[in-house]
């Protein structure tokens, strides 16, 4: 079944961009789909081998934890 969707130019230049030759945009907005809705999996362990960053990500989450402490509960 076809269904009728209006996009604004700029959102259709973008999937016209990224579309292959191959593809309608159809394929083109189930690849898109698709991509978006892995598994978040896949990024564990991507920070091993950067403790700096690590460091400075635990510095910010623990500041912020101590400023808001209270504030969702």
């Amino acid at each position: 079944m076809v269904k009728m969707v209006s996009l604004s130019n700029r959102a259709y230049s973008e999937l016209k961009n990224i579309k292959n030759k191959d593809e309608s945009f159809s394929d083109v907005i189930l690849r898109l789909l698709e991509n978006n809705n892995k598994d978040i999996k896949r990024f564990a362990g991507i920070l091993k081998n950067e403790k700096k960053e690590l460091d400075w990500m635990e510095e910010c989450v623990s500041e912020d934890r101590k400023n808001n402490q209270g504030r969702f509960l």
